[in-house]
């Protein structure tokens, strides 16, 4: 490889490029983490009951929600890999358009599923024995959110389309004109004015829903300006199976894997709430800052994918590997920024979630947030080594092994957990407080993340190796046969 070839690839999939595509995306993501940042805040000053309920049934959500919109984000690094190899424009452009159009399928098919599912949400929440007042709260945010699947279906696909490209300017600009929106209806529709009364939690739903619609409205009027959307209509339009099966294969894995992570993830702030309003109230808080701070882990994890899969596809596993290794670098320093910031400061942080709260309920939430914020420290180290390791898989189109790191460890350590503090050695004595029961489930998070970056670690580098040692015997052959 001569030096003009290795400087470039360094430009094109090294830290500069990586850094250059994280940027914009982590502001994207912070526009969305500032949507739910707003609605938790704003929805922890109208009353503590409203802002566990929407941590809860925003979960609840997500669970539901996550393995046909996260199927649909599949269509990035796809897109990626067709934007990385070296063929006529045309067949790109067309390739691109397919897996877009495949998206607006699936989304229409989606729809009746999510409207059976809001019909019957009511019963859920009450099957948990949550007080009658905090279930009512949750089933309305619930059945509201449920409006905004079909809309983040259709926003992974389009965004597609940009991400690919390392086009991330119209994006991060719509982001931040829905954000915008969704702060000022967010005041609005909770607190009420201009004729409008207050809606609590049914209100910050609604602000979450206009603005989602909006940010797709835009997107779609972005892509239906381009003179490629028409030129390749015609022959993109259609539903294909095989291009679908592309999307829905692989995606439906990593989405799987979503489920079961939101799904154990939803099932311990469900105990956790059963256990305390209270606890769950300071859960919300730590959490909120936790997912605000992380949004740069989030953008370089996209970021990773995109340039993962553009080096496979141009020049194999070798610059692959290399890219996938600047990631994790990266991402270590990250990780270790954002775990010196929660565990240094948790009382400054907590002033913002915290401080619109009645003073009696913030005596009662704020000493278990605070040391709930010592526990997200260490949680977002693992978490973000899990988050890049991920990222990695998914630009070399390993998606299963994501499925098994988070399934598996999950179920063992969730399964455990009950058991322990049910039937097994504390059996309701040792953790007899509520703030021992919050403590203890935040341990089974952070032991969950730690086996599920060990065993992404462990099977990354595996594939790797093995691809590796196959790209060379290939290489090997080729040259004995000339």
């Amino acid at each position: 490889m001569s030096e003009f070839t290795r400087r470039s690839d360094r430009d094109a999939y090294g830290y500069r490029a990586m850094v250059a595509v994280a940027v914009p995306l982590a502001a994207t993501v912070g526009c969305f983490s500032l949507t739910l940042f707003t609605d938790r805040t704003l929805l922890m000053w109208y009353g503590p009951t409203s802002s566990a309920a929407s941590m809860a049934a925003g979960n609840l959500y997500w669970a539901i929600a996550c393995i046909p919109v996260t199927a649909m984000g599949f269509i990035t690094p796809l897109a990626a890999m067709a934007m990385g190899k070296k063929r006529g424009r045309g067949a790109v452009a067309l390739r691109v358009w397919s897996l877009l159009w495949q998206c607006v399928w699936f989304t229409l098919a989606c729809v009746p599923a999510f409207a059976l599912i809001g019909w019957m949400s009511p019963s859920l929440f009450e099957a948990f024995g949550h007080e009658i007042e905090l279930a009512k709260q949750e089933a309305r945010y619930f059945r509201t959110l449920l409006l905004v699947a079909p809309a983040s279906m259709l926003e992974a696909g389009l965004t597609a389309f940009f991400v690919s490209r390392r086009v991330t300017r119209p994006i991060l600009h719509t982001n931040i004109a829905s954000s915008g929106l969704n702060v000022v209806l967010d005041y609005w529709f909770i607190f009420g004015g201009l004729g409008l009364p207050a809606m609590g939690v049914f209100g910050a739903a609604l602000a979450t829903t206009i603005a989602m619609w909006f940010k797709v409205a835009v997107f779609a009027a972005m892509l239906l300006r381009l003179h490629s959307f028409g030129r390749h209509l015609g022959m993109a339009w259609r539903p294909n199976l095989r291009v679908m099966t592309e999307i829905i294969g692989p995606g439906s894995a990593i989405g799987l894997q979503q489920l079961i992570r939101s799904g154990l993830f939803s099932f311990i702030l469900l105990v956790i709430g059963a256990a305390s309003v209270t606890g769950l109230a300071a859960t919300s808080a730590a959490l909120t800052l936790y997912q605000l701070l992380s949004i740069p882990a989030i953008g370089l994890g996209t970021a990773v994918t995109v340039v993962t899969g553009q080096a496979l596809a141009a020049k194999g596993i070798g610059l692959a590997s290399e890219t996938i290794h600047r990631g994790i670098r990266l991402g270590l320093a990250v990780a270790l920024s954002l775990a010196a910031v929660l565990a240094a400061f948790p009382e400054m942080l907590l002033q913002i979630p915290l401080g619109g709260v009645a003073a009696q309920e913030r005596i009662a939430i704020e000493p278990l947030a605070v040391r709930l914020m010592g526990y997200a420290a260490v949680y977002g180290l693992v978490d973000v080594a899990s988050l890049i390791l991920a990222a990695a898989a998914k630009g070399i189109g390993k998606s299963f092994v994501i499925l098994i790191s988070t399934a598996v460890p999950g179920f063992l350590v969730v399964a455990g957990g009950w058991w322990l503090t049910h039937d097994g050695v504390f059996g309701g004595r040792t953790l007899a407080s509520e703030q021992q029961v919050v403590t203890f489930w935040w341990s089974t998070l952070v032991l969950w993340s730690a086996a599920q970056a060990a065993i992404l670690a462990g099977s990354l580098f595996w594939m790797l190796k093995q691809s590796s040692e196959a790209a060379l015997a290939f290489a090997d052959s080729a040259c004995h046969q000339k």
